[in-house]
């Protein structure tokens, strides 16, 4: 029997617009974003990823990769996250690639803080990022309004980044 599918919160106009950015979002591999993001947020899923990518009980990978989150006291964060501890300078990409936390595979136009926020944040220390978005805004106003198909695709395209279950 298939798993019923989870609802999703309700999307905004902008929500729709960031998932379109992010799908369309091509990283340079400059690895700022992995030298700057402190704390790391990590959510239960994460810590499972981990745990089956290093082959480790969920505890293990809880006590060795996580701390309490300073913020947020229902989620934890990576431990030494300045730079972050699996990204690798000489390659310039993660170590842990399919075992990235969300926050990382969101990264930077869907991380969980912006969803059904108005606007859209753009990371301008992210050269990418500025770029996409430069690319879009001559589209924003369709791309703001999209048709019930384009929705319906668009929300399964974050349900797969974000992994929902």
């Amino acid at each position: 029997m298939k798993p019923k599918q989870r609802d999703f919160m309700p999307l905004d106009p902008y929500d729709y617009l960031r998932i379109q950015v992010q799908l369309d979002f091509q990283c340079r591999r400059c690895g700022i974003c992995c030298q700057v993001a402190d704390p790391i947020d990590i959510y239960p899923k994460d810590i499972r990823r981990l745990a089956s990518h290093f082959s480790i009980s969920i505890k293990e990978a809880t006590d060795k990769y996580t701390i309490p989150h300073p913020d947020e006291p229902d989620i934890r964060a990576f431990k030494a996250t300045n730079p972050c501890r699996f990204y690798d300078e000489t390659t310039k990409g993660c170590r842990i690639y399919n075992a990235r936390p969300m926050v990382c595979r969101c990264s930077p136009f869907l991380s969980p803080g912006q969803i059904g926020l108005e606007g859209i944040e753009i990371y301008e220390d992210c050269p990418a990022a500025v770029g996409c978005f430069k690319e879009i805004e001559n589209d924003l106003d369709h791309l703001l309004h999209p048709d019930a198909k384009t929705r319906k695709m668009l929300e399964k395209a974050l349900s797969r980044m974000m992994q929902f279950e």
